[in-house]
């Protein structure tokens, strides 16, 4: 589903949500009237909003194929903060125009354990990165959402009354939230039940190490990425997204990995026979949905992954758009892939791979950050270039304001900001 209808979707089930709560009321009784009654409106709106995150973050293929899943997660963030501050007014317009601020009932004391327990969440998710939040308990912060939805039912339908549209409105999101729940545990079966297999570890760099997997065909396009979890020693980590560094001609699945710290730092400790659970694909991060006439891919780092899967495509089944790789390191000791990325630039007529190094002095080629001279320098043609760019969230936004600078417009450029 494209962006752009989904949110189409979104805004007439808002509208009519705004009217069936306008429906209730007969607002010529005055203004008093209209403030107190607010207060259902913003319970509404909230609900309504609370519930669009699990759509946004349920994976699931028919949004997430018009999205991409990292702008499904961002689109899901902006949601929640929406949610959170509809669900909040809700109270605040109940007890400044109910008269008193008395709780009554077993709904009412769930509502302000389901507020709490919202705020508690956003506010863990969003400051994750100042707590030094593990990736893995960022990712059960958000589970916890799945307990208090239920108990938001318990309040919604002890207050809404039957009969209304809204009480159907209730009925319909709550259909579609276990449906959900049932479709995540149906997939959850299947990987289960078709597990890969590592048959191979290799390390590319210092810290950089490939896992080699091999299961079922997974039909996916080069760029695209997978969630991994791995069972080592009869545990099993939890699910991270990594690019999928192989081509898809390939008979095998790949993914390489830098260690920076928690899971990615036992990499290395994976054992060929060791079993791997994949969910994939996701992403629309790829040469493949565009018409390219020229391309240049940016990396920073092991931003690397998604374009050696373009680059090893494009190698073996002889694609000839020309391709110039613009890769941003450290130091040569980051490199990996090099030995490869040479073979294949001997052998491709249009592939142009450099290297930028920012803290080694003694290399000889490009030295500091991409930026709009580097860019400009290694253009082979005025124009018709479609710039692909993946590496830490920094440097692509400073790769980014660089293009747009340049002139470049907004549907030439492709990026992918890996970050959670």
């Amino acid at each position: 589903m494209k962006q752009r209808i989904f949110w189409f979707l979104v805004s007439i089930m808002t509208f009519l949500l705004i009217y069936a709560w306008g429906a209730r009321y007969d607002f010529s009784l005055g203004g008093p009237l209209v403030l107190r009654q607010l207060n259902l409106l913003f319970a509404v709106l909230g609900f309504f909003f609370f519930f669009l995150q699990f759509i946004l973050s349920s994976r699931a293929r028919l949004v997430e194929k018009g999205f991409g899943l990292n702008k499904m997660i961002l689109k899901h963030r902006h949601v929640g903060r929406i949610a959170l501050g509809f669900l909040i007014l809700h109270p605040v317009f109940f007890f400044l125009f109910q008269g008193d601020v008395v709780i009554r009932g077993t709904s009412m004391i769930i509502g302000l354990i389901v507020l709490l327990g919202l705020m508690v969440t956003a506010a863990l998710a969003s400051l994750h990165k100042k707590l030094n939040l593990p990736y893995e308990l960022w990712l059960n912060i958000h589970k916890a959402n799945y307990v208090l939805f239920p108990l938001v039912l318990v309040h919604v339908f002890d207050r809404a009354t039957p009969g209304t549209p809204l009480y159907y409105f209730w009925g319909v999101f709550t259909a579609v939230f276990f449906l959900l729940i049932v479709l995540i545990f149906r997939k959850e079966v299947d990987i289960r039940r078709n597990p890969y297999q590592v048959v191979e570890v290799k390390q590319e760099a210092n810290d950089i190490w490939s896992l080699f997997l091999h299961g079922r065909p997974l039909d996916y396009q080069p760029g695209q990425f997978m969630y991994l979890r791995l069972l080592r020693k009869g545990m099993i980590s939890s699910s991270h997204p990594f690019t999928i560094s192989s081509s898809p001609t390939w008979n095998r699945l790949a993914v390489t990995i830098k260690n920076s710290g928690d899971f990615t730092a036992t990499v290395k400790d994976t054992k060929p026979g060791d079993k791997a659970y994949v969910d994939a694909p996701y992403g629309v991060f790829s040469f493949l949905r565009c018409e390219c006439k020229n391309i240049m891919f940016i990396a920073g780092g092991i931003g690397i992954t998604p374009f050696i899967s373009m680059i090893r495509y494009m190698y073996e089944e002889k694609i000839s758009i020309p391709v110039t790789l613009l890769w941003a390191n450290k130091s040569e000791e980051e490199l990996c892939f090099r030995d490869e990325l040479a073979k294949m630039e001997k052998e491709m007529d249009n592939l142009k791979v450099v290297y930028v190094m920012s803290r080694q002095e003694d290399w000889k080629m490009e030295k500091g950050r991409i930026n709009r001279n580097i860019i400009e320098k290694y253009k082979t043609d005025k124009g018709g270039y479609d710039y692909f760019i993946c590496g830490p969230p920094p440097m692509s936004k400073a790769v980014m304001a660089a293009l747009k600078d340049m002139g470049v417009p907004k549907d030439k450029i492709h990026h992918e900001l890996f970050e959670f």
